[in-house]
């Protein structure tokens, strides 16, 4: 299904990793990730949200990471990717 095995992906910092990748699957569905630095920084950086019309591409939504973040895939994305690039190295938790 494209999220990372385990249920815990390393995401160095101030490179983009992806989380969540999705081809093919429309059904809707929350994804709920928890996101910690080792070192016990402040969780900071951004997210790239990025949703198809069935293979229609719409316009990435961009924002700042927080601690806890939920994603939504709605019914009629058929394409749909999550991808993070914090300011330090954090670790993702998919709840």
């Amino acid at each position: 299904m494209g999220l990372f095995r385990g249920g815990r992906k390393k995401c160095p910092g101030g490179r983009w990793t992806t989380l969540i990748s999705n081809f093919g699957t429309g059904m809707p569905k929350t994804f709920t990730i928890a996101f910690v630095s080792p070192g016990g920084q402040p969780v900071s950086g951004e997210f790239e949200e990025k949703k198809y019309t069935w293979i229609f591409p719409r316009r990435p939504v961009r924002g700042p990471l927080v601690p806890m973040m939920e994603f939504h895939r709605e019914w009629i994305n058929g394409i749909y990717r999550v991808r993070v690039r914090p300011d330090t190295d954090l670790l993702a938790t998919f709840k």
